[in-house]
């Protein structure tokens, strides 16, 4: 043991050695961080410095320029442990690295010196020093302008004009801050805004025009463009393209607007649009374009009564931001033009149905001249549907035929209806006048069709008391004579306008054998499941022959309703419906045994609800299945549907 003693004893005396040998060097460490690269002086050599204060207790000191003249000017900091801030930092008028006494720069409004060394002197949480020498200096900026001209061009230009700077704040609200109007045709703006700290960018701001039109009405739309190159004007604010004042230079942002006029038909309205400059933000975006998923409108005017027309403060400029359409609506009649004189049947249309602009206008310079046709196509498609022979056609529902314009991205529920009407029992349908386009023709696939039904009671007015439900006390009655008012007024004349499938006397004044009255219902009976074709219609005066695919036999599903404590379960819709936006909705009415039928189903997941309309009682719950899968052709039963209403 006493042969070990020397060695342990040695070896503590070295770790007391090393320990004395790093307490320096730890000693030496640092808690301020400097984290500008850039500091801003004022003309009176104040500035200020972003820091970062890195122990948990608070940083204490004192910050200066090293090469500052004579005793430089030193500013006490304290942060907050763990905090980043900025201090005081201040030089003399005179110091060398001083910006104000550097050289002017060609094409910025400051002036700077590199390479500067600030001094970091710590007190607190440690007695240190040290240095960050990349620093540099430059003049303060408070303020920059915005500032551009405003110039139209062409025959007719806007009155009244004026430029405005908005702010976007939370919650998507904005914040007028300031505006200019503006003198005569070249006028200029110039909008005076202030720069972050420490010469940082001023906020970013959008720049909306406006002005009176070639009919005296107040239109606006917002700049687009980088700095001193403007590519045209977004007619709503998501459009806009920030304006953001910076240290070296005013902002830029001219706006040029130019006109288009021609002639069209007497009276015509003329409609100019443009698609956004980009789709983005998905369906709900483009749905809320002026031409839904098309363009926005960016202006509109009547042409007089020799047909002549002029839009103007239309945003010009040879960028891909702007491409034009022109359209013409005569009476029912709408036509659409772009940079030549095809004729187009709608906004998609001109667009090719795939979002191209090669058909538009390009206005680099005022356009004169445009002629407008606006009278009928005079374009004639028949229709000739096919069905499968394993069922006979009904008319309200199998021989429905309706055409929607084959709008890009959106489900064929959700398209817009062209025309429609009802085939011969031999299936063919002629349609007038379509606009040239491309089109869904749908065969059976009604999903809105309401008609008149014989009822089994003699008075369904119970159900159509209260405020919410009294006006449609014209749905149900034993005879149309009975209805209060007469063939020009009141309910009897409701019924007998209603659309689809309108009450008439003859047939409506009778009580058909086995019922007592007549009811308005949302059904129309079908056995097929309903086609889907698609067509394509160009130009005027043509002739299109569309044979559709065979309307196929659709699912059957049975079931029975029953009500508690005796209650009727006649005349009882159950409705069968899909989200898909590819499918029908299908629908029956129970007999005087509550049982119901539905037909014409495609394949696929249906939900089942039962009183959809609300016709008997005034709920809609009830036990039992509630959905069902089915393949088209084959038949199902769903079983007892308990309602409680």
């Amino acid at each position: 043991m006493r042969l070990r003693t020397p060695v342990i004893a040695s070896a503590a005396a070295a770790v007391i050695a090393a320990l004395l040998t790093a307490a320096p060097a730890e000693a030496a460490s640092y808690k301020l961080y400097v984290k500008s690269s850039r500091i801003a002086i004022s003309s009176s050599g104040n500035g200020s410095v972003l820091v970062k204060c890195s122990s948990r207790s608070t940083c204490k000191g004192k910050v200066s320029f090293t090469a500052d003249t004579g005793k430089p000017r030193t500013r006490k900091y304290s942060v907050k442990g763990g905090k980043t801030t900025r201090i005081a930092i201040a030089m003399h008028n005179n110091a060398p690295v001083n910006p104000h006494n550097a050289p002017a720069v060609a094409g910025r409004d400051y002036k700077s010196v590199s390479n500067v060394s600030v001094k970091v002197d710590e007190d607190k949480p440690r007695n240190t020093t040290h240095y960050y020498k990349k620093i540099t200096t430059e003049t303060l900026v408070s303020r920059q302008q915005i500032t551009g001209r405003v110039t139209g061009y062409g025959p007719v230009l806007a009155s009244d004009i004026r430029v405005d700077l908005v702010k976007l704040l939370r919650g998507g609200n904005t914040q007028l801050v300031k505006g200019q109007d503006i003198s005569g045709n070249g006028g200029r703006f110039s909008l005076a805004v202030n720069l972050g700290a420490a010469n940082s960018p001023s906020t970013a701001y959008r720049l909306r025009i406006s002005g009176k039109d070639q009919d005296g009405i107040r239109r606006s739309w917002y700049w687009r463009g980088k700095d001193g190159k403007p590519t045209g004007g977004g007619a709503h604010l998501r459009e806009a393209m920030a304006v953001q004042a910076t240290k070296t230079k005013d902002f830029v942002a001219d706006f040029r607007y130019g006109s288009i006029s021609g002639t069209t038909a007497a009276g015509a309205d003329v409609t100019v649009a443009s698609p956004p400059a980009t789709y983005s933000g998905g369906t709900v975006v483009t749905r809320e374009l002026d031409l839904p998923y098309c363009a926005n409108v960016f202006g509109r005017t009547e042409a007089s009564g020799s047909g002549a027309y002029a839009v103007t403060f239309l945003p010009m400029t040879s960028s891909g931001n702007n491409r034009y359409m022109v359209g013409a609506r005569n009476s029912k009649t709408q036509a659409w033009y772009g940079k030549d004189s095809t004729r187009y049947g709608s906004c998609h249309d001109a667009t090719n149905y795939k979002r191209s602009r090669a058909n538009l206008i390009t206005l680099t310079a005022p356009v004169v001249g445009k002629t407008l046709g606006a009278s009928q196509s005079n374009n004639t498609v028949k229709v000739n549907a096919s069905f499968s022979p394993r069922y006979k056609p009904t008319g309200q529902g199998d021989r429905w035929i309706r055409l929607r314009e084959k709008v890009p991205n959106v489900p064929v529920l959700d398209a817009p209806v062209v025309a429609e009407g009802q085939a011969s029992a031999s299936g063919n349908r002629t349609f007038k006048n379509l606009a040239p386009g491309r089109y869904w023709v749908e065969v059976g696939r009604r999903t809105g069709c309401s008609d008149w039904y014989p009822s089994k009671f003699k008075d369904n007015s119970l159900y159509f008391k209260g405020l919410d439900r009294g006006s449609e006390k014209w749905k149900a009655f034993k005879r149309l004579r009975d209805l209060s008012g007469n063939a020009n007024g009141g309910f009897e004349r409701i019924a007998r306008t209603v659309q689809p499938n309108p009450a008439t006397g003859a047939e409506q004044n009778k009580i058909v054998r086995g019922y007592k009255g007549w009811m308005y219902r949302g059904y129309c009976k079908a056995h097929g499941a309903g086609t889907v074709n698609t067509m394509d219609i160009s130009g005027t005066g043509r002739t299109v022959t569309k044979k559709t695919s065979r309307n196929p036999i659709g699912a059957v599903v049975k079931g029975r309703v029953t009500r508690a404590k005796g209650k009727t379960n006649k005349e009882i819709m159950v409705r069968l419906s899909s989200s898909a936006g590819t499918r029908v909705i299908r629908t029956d009415i129970t007999d005087s045994k509550g049982v119901f039928y539905v037909a014409g189903l495609p394949s696929g997941k249906w939900t089942i609800s039962v009183n959809s309309d609300s016709w008997r009682g005034i709920g809609r719950t009830f036990s039992g299945r509630h959905s069902i899968t089915v393949k088209a052709g084959r038949g199902y039963n769903v079983g007892t549907l308990r309602f409680k209403g």
